[in-house]
């Protein structure tokens, strides 16, 4: 947990150090609210962890998603598809449990 906290303190501050570097709202903004998103996803594949292949799945999918960030941070290049990529794993447990029916439940 203490690791967890870790990274994302260390996140949080390289947004802050790209914002003290360059000055720009916008980019600052758009960082912050992606890895709000990517915070919000990790807690919602909580629900995935009856399957583990889809949740190590949505694991790698959080961990290329934010890899995607720290990319934006140095490059400013945003990649849309790698934070929209861990709703696919999200969607396809749905998928699921609509076809199968709840048995993937806690």
């Amino acid at each position: 947990m203490s690791r967890l906290i870790f990274w994302i303190l260390l996140t949080l501050g390289l947004i802050a150090l790209e914002y003290w570097k360059r000055r720009r709202w916008r980019r600052t903004l758009l960082a912050a609210a992606s890895f709000g998103w990517i915070l919000s996803l990790g807690f919602a594949g909580m629900t995935l962890r009856p399957i583990l292949p889809l949740f190590a799945l949505h694991l790698t999918l959080l961990a290329l998603a934010w890899g995607a960030l720290l990319y934006y941070l140095y490059r400013g290049r945003y990649l849309w598809w790698a934070f929209a990529a861990p709703l696919g794993s999200l969607a396809l447990f749905w998928i699921l449990n609509f076809l199968e029916g709840s048995r993937y439940e806690p």
